[in-house]
């Protein structure tokens, strides 16, 4: 008997429809969903009244984020996967379910169904600037659901600056400069753990906010200042040890940061390092999967975004005069670390 693999629609048609994964999710977390699995509430009966919603509804919605792999089942008894009871139950530490209100964000997704345009034009298709528009109200939105998700990256980029700082010669106050810092997560967690640090963060006016209040409420305000405005354009002073530059550089072309990292050299203290988080693919493209897929965002959602491998962060820096001395992987996340700084 032939035991080749036969052809099947399957991989298309799961792609196609793979827009009611997002809705199942998206709708769990509005209703509370895993909080409530978590909390006892294990049957469609039970998940109805305690979520006011409808019991055939219920039903039909766990049994699919079981078939999704979010929910096991046993008889009529809901429980939550080991993943599910990590990030998406909101009383555990490691809770990201917010992202969703960001990644299906109605400006986020609106042109989903148009890729095709944005192939042909090269980049964003329904506006000049997409995702990149200053001030836009959707990144206050980013600031305040990515936390959760930002949270390991953060801790682990901060024990890689704090590995780094503990080695140099150099002592006392240690001045950070957070580009585009959103949330504030990765000063913050920086500032946490090395009682020296002074963070200057640097984003839009409305999304400063939300990083001030979450710099207070970590009892850092005395340590966290603020420059308001376009990264491009403000001054931003000198003499920083360190420079964090994370999810920022894949929203443009290779030219536009290299000349944004030629900024940053020159604020730059003579021993300092600027720290860049990006997702950055093999130099295949295609690997891994997570990584190589993020340029379809970028070509969705910016002019001229694009993820960069290892070679061509490597040119991309050496243009704006500035020498990377390490590129890591951050474990356990889909981040890598490049550490960079004046070439010797």
């Amino acid at each position: 008997m032939n035991q080749e693999k036969q052809p099947s629609p399957e991989l298309f048609l799961n792609a196609v429809m793979a827009y009611r994964d997002s809705a199942a999710v998206k709708g769990a977390v509005d209703l509370g969903v895993f909080t409530a699995i978590a909390q006892g509430m294990n049957t469609a009966e039970s998940l109805a009244g305690h979520c006011q919603a409808d019991k055939r509804g219920m039903r039909i919605l766990c049994d699919y984020l079981c078939v999704m792999g979010l929910l096991e089942k046993s008889g009529s008894t809901y429980s939550l996967t080991g993943d599910s009871a990590v990030f998406l139950d909101r009383d555990s530490p490691a809770y990201m379910g917010d992202v969703v209100n960001f990644l299906l964000d109605p400006f986020f997704i609106r042109d989903i169904g148009d890729v095709a345009r944005a192939v042909r034009k090269g980049g964003v298709a329904t506006s000049a600037e997409g995702s990149d528009v200053p001030g836009h109200p959707m990144w206050v939105t980013f600031a305040r659901s990515m936390t959760g998700l930002s949270r390991m990256p953060a801790g682990l980029l901060a024990d890689v600056v704090c590995a780094d700082l503990a080695g140099s010669d150099a002592a006392g106050q240690v001045k950070v400069l957070d580009i585009a810092a959103g949330s504030g997560i990765f000063g913050i967690a920086l500032a946490q753990k090395h009682p020296q640090v002074g963070i200057t963060a640097v984003d839009w006016p409305n999304v400063l906010e939300v990083a001030l209040e979450n710099a207070q409420e970590a009892g850092l305000g005395q340590r966290y200042s603020t420059i308001p405005g376009s990264a491009f354009e403000v001054e931003t002073g000198t003499g920083y040890r360190v420079i964090l530059l994370c999810n920022f550089l894949h929203h443009f072309d290779g030219a536009t940061c290299s000349k944004f990292l030629a900024c940053m050299k020159d604020a730059l203290a003579a021993d300092g390092k600027i720290y860049t988080v990006e997702f950055v693919p093999n130099e295949d493209r295609i690997s891994p999967p997570f990584v190589a897929g993020f340029d379809l965002h970028m070509l969705r959602q910016t002019p001229a975004g694009d993820t960069y491998t290892a070679a061509e962060y490597e040119e991309i820096f050496a243009a704006a005069g500035l020498e990377v001395t390490a590129m890591t992987p951050l474990t356990g996340t889909a981040y890598t670390v490049i550490v960079s700084g004046h070439k010797r």
